[in-house]
């Protein structure tokens, strides 16, 4: 009956674990994206030199 009850409370430990390591994973992916997408912004604004529009090579 212990270990029943031991293997009920294991499980749902696990269960928090697994949640956390989703969670986890789902921000980690989020402030990567968020990461390049501002490193792209600061390589665009430093190419234009301020400017609103790149200069055009032809």
């Amino acid at each position: 009956m212990l270990n029943e009850l031991n293997n009920i409370f294991l499980d749902k430990v696990s269960v928090v674990v697994e949640e956390a390591r989703k969670n986890v994973k789902t921000a980690v992916n989020i402030m990567m994206v968020y990461t390049y997408f501002e490193i792209g912004r600061m390589i665009v604004e430093e190419e234009q030199s301020g400017s609103n529009r790149a200069e055009l090579i032809y």
